[in-house]
């Protein structure tokens, strides 16, 4: 059974658009164009399952109107809220993400990307009737309705990995790096713990945890971040803040993922030898999460390519890592996660064959 869908947006192709595709999907779909007729609908709607809406809006924007429905309506609204960022809304995203946002969507929106997170969201509001329903008293045919709670919990973590990964994508944004290096940093640092005997878990943790340690840059101003040439000592120290930043922004979950990915942000420009930042822990004072991420970033970094530089071949790369260049150093690294690093070497090149760049 299929839920119905609220879509708020002050352009009216957009919404046109948006409702066209939900429909063909078989969802029933209500529209609004601005914040305040979006939370008018939500008052009259108590059915509504999803709102998809934008976030800048003239008058009350999509903001104002996810608070306004967690604070007016409170648990008589079980909706759950997917909002559409522009290049300019990540501050905001990051905003709607403490409401408790499901996902993100990039204007221009992907629609086999909007009718999967509606799906997924969709799934989530049901869960939560079910469990409301069982607590009521209302049991009958228990069987059938644990199946469905089994299922609904699996959709659940699938979705708050996407949100996660969409957080992840959303720092991208501001980095002239792709979405395939977060990827890559994910499975890299998932090998790395499966071969530490870590449990399946805790792979699954740092495969989503890992790609958000630049999520920091978000609070990078775009003259610092995307500056062609050298930069300043002040620059320089404003850009090294970005570790500081992520960590602010992920320790506000007490969510085990979002304690290792606030771990991994705040600690992966720390070094070994204690020359790293923001706090030169070293040794063991960081954590191993963060000691991961630190190795295969700069894997990959040095072997992509990017608008100010050519990418490394395998065999340079391991030759830079493994006995230094002037500007990394072997020091920099767990010794420990340097021999795994060198024993496993030809897995790492084959990671970064399989989920290269798209040109």
């Amino acid at each position: 059974m299929s839920g119905k869908i609220l879509i708020v947006d002050d352009e009216h192709d957009i919404v046109g658009e948006l409702q066209e595709c939900l429909q063909d999907e078989g969802y029933e779909c209500i529209t609004a164009y601005s914040g305040e007729e979006g939370l008018s609908q939500l008052r009259t709607h108590r059915d509504v399952t999803v709102v998809v809406t934008d976030l800048r809006m003239p008058g009350s924007n999509g903001l104002d109107m996810i608070q306004s429905a967690r604070a007016e309506l409170g648990s008589a609204c079980e909706a759950e809220f997917i909002v559409l960022t522009g290049h300019g809304d990540l501050k905001d995203a990051v905003v709607a993400l403490k409401y408790g946002v499901m996902d993100f969507l990039a204007k221009p929106v992907d629609l086999d990307q909007l009718v999967e997170s509606v799906a997924n969201t969709d799934q989530l509001v049901l869960r939560k009737r079910v469990e409301r329903y069982l607590q009521e008293g209302l049991r009958a045919d228990v069987q059938v309705k644990e199946r469905e709670i089994h299922k609904l919990v699996r959709s659940l973590e699938t979705a708050y990995a996407e949100a996660l990964n969409c957080l992840a994508v959303a720092s991208e944004y501001k980095d002239p790096e792709t979405g395939a290096h977060i990827q890559r940093i994910g499975a890299y640092a998932a090998y790395c713990a499966k071969e530490l005997g870590w449990s399946t878990e805790r792979q699954s943790m740092i495969r989503i945890a890992a790609p958000l340690h630049d999520v920091g840059k978000i609070g990078i101003p775009e003259s610092i971040l995307l500056k062609p040439g050298a930069l300043l000592p002040d620059e320089v120290a404003i850009m090294k803040t970005h570790a500081a930043i992520g960590k602010r922004i992920l320790s506000q979950s007490d969510h085990p993922t979002m304690k290792m990915a606030a771990n991994i942000a705040g600690g992966h420009h720390e070094t070994w030898n204690g020359r790293g930042y923001p706090s030169a822990l070293s040794g063991h004072q960081i954590p191993l999460e963060a000691r991961i991420t630190t190795l295969v970033d700069v894997y990959d970094a040095l072997r992509s390519e990017r608008p100010y530089k050519k990418g490394f071949d395998h065999d340079t790369t391991m030759g830079i890592i493994l006995e230094g260049d002037g500007r990394t150093d072997p020091s920099h690294f767990d010794p420990e996660l340097l021999e795994l690093f060198a024993a496993n070497a030809a897995d790492f090149a084959k990671i970064f064959a399989e989920l290269a760049d798209r040109r």
